[in-house]
């Protein structure tokens, strides 16, 4: 395998249009990134909420936990949330009435390190 510096020598070598090309095609060979997931952790990514209570929100469907950072800056964990909760949630008129109703209360909680 080469070396990082030999890669950059041959890199500089080319035509800043191979360079280009070049570049187009290892972007292109790479699998799709789900938009939904942090590239480098694979953990879900926090979504913005308009809210008065909420300030933003992920849910990781594999692990079933349900991530909230709420106005205050306090981060919370809720486990073993379902997916149709994260759902309607995200499809609520109102997040902070739903969190209040459906979440707060119903699942088992810990608080996470800011």
């Amino acid at each position: 395998m080469a070396s990082f510096s030999e890669i950059e020598k041959l890199a500089l070598a080319l035509s800043d249009h191979e360079r280009a090309s070049l570049a187009a095609k290892l972007i292109a060979s790479l699998p799709h990134n789900n938009s939904d997931r942090d590239a480098q952790s694979g953990a879900a990514r926090f979504k913005n909420v308009s809210s008065s209570m909420l300030r933003r929100v992920r849910y990781d469907p594999q692990h079933r936990f349900l991530d909230v950072v709420f106005r205050t800056g306090e981060k919370y964990r809720y486990k073993d949330v379902p997916p149709d909760e994260y759902n309607g949630l995200m499809e609520a008129q109102s997040h902070g009435k739903y969190m209040q109703t459906h979440i707060i209360d119903h699942y088992d909680v810990v608080r996470l390190e800011n």
